[in-house]
């Protein structure tokens, strides 16, 4: 792996990306997604990473795409139930990870909550769901990458490890397993596999390369970070 400030500084660009399109589609995060700037730096942290089939085929997906032709799709897959009262694609982590479980589903949502309150991730108050939102999870890790380029670039080591190993913390307890699930649903319902007989609008293929790409950066990831800590010993370097 390629430890520099250049090197995470474009895995966060890559998850910030996706982070954002998850978003409910108002017109601030569909002017993001079309901004010029962005789609050249996240299409050059793509190429960097070896992750250009799917920055691509996700900005390709983006062509073109307003806020009036996303919203229903948005709404399609995450924002109104089927006939049968199911939601096509759940975003929420404890869905994939415990189920019916709910004091389970409760500790892991409180330990991300944990993690956002550590290194500064401050949830908007116009932000209405859940902090094991897809989103959310996201630019955690955004966050984490961000802040290790910082302390790489002002040669704060011990900073960095700590960073790297929150990283590899919350990949391996929560992004790991609730990315790839939640991709897969995304792709099984855009191509027609859902429970729900209702049309799939055309831009819902945004979703299915956002997801596509999530999954992907996951995948990278998992295969070059440190382990992660022993659970119950925290993320802190003193702890």
């Amino acid at each position: 792996m390629k430890n520099t400030p250049q090197h995470h500084t474009r895995r966060a660009a890559l998850y910030g990306f996706a982070a954002t399109v998850f978003q409910y589609p108002d017109e601030a995060v569909v002017g993001d997604l079309q901004d010029e700037a962005v789609q050249d730096a996240v299409r050059q942290a793509g190429a960097a990473l070896d992750l250009e089939t799917e920055v691509d085929a996700l900005l390709d997906a983006l062509d073109g795409v307003d806020r009036d032709s996303l919203e229903p799709a948005y709404n399609r897959l995450f924002g109104l139930p089927s006939d049968e009262g199911t939601y096509p694609v759940v975003p929420y982590e404890a869905h994939y990870t415990t189920g019916e479980e709910v004091n389970e589903s409760q500790r892991r949502i409180a330990t991300v909550v944990g993690l956002l309150e550590e290194f500064g991730l401050e949830i908007s108050d116009d932000f209405d769901e859940r902090h094991d939102h897809v989103t959310v999870e996201l630019e955690l890790l955004q966050v984490l990458a961000a802040q290790r380029a910082v302390a790489l670039d002002d040669g704060d080591d011990e900073t960095a490890v700590r960073l790297a190993r929150a990283g590899a913390t919350v990949l391996d307890e929560h992004l790991g397993d609730f990315v790839p699930a939640f991709a897969h649903r995304v792709r099984k319902t855009v191509d027609g596999g859902g429970t729900s007989d209702r049309d799939v609008p055309e831009t819902c293929a945004v979703y299915a390369a956002a997801a596509d790409l999530a999954a992907a950066l996951v995948e990278f990831d998992e295969a070059s970070h440190p382990d992660p800590v022993s659970p119950g010993t925290g993320v802190r370097a003193d702890g």
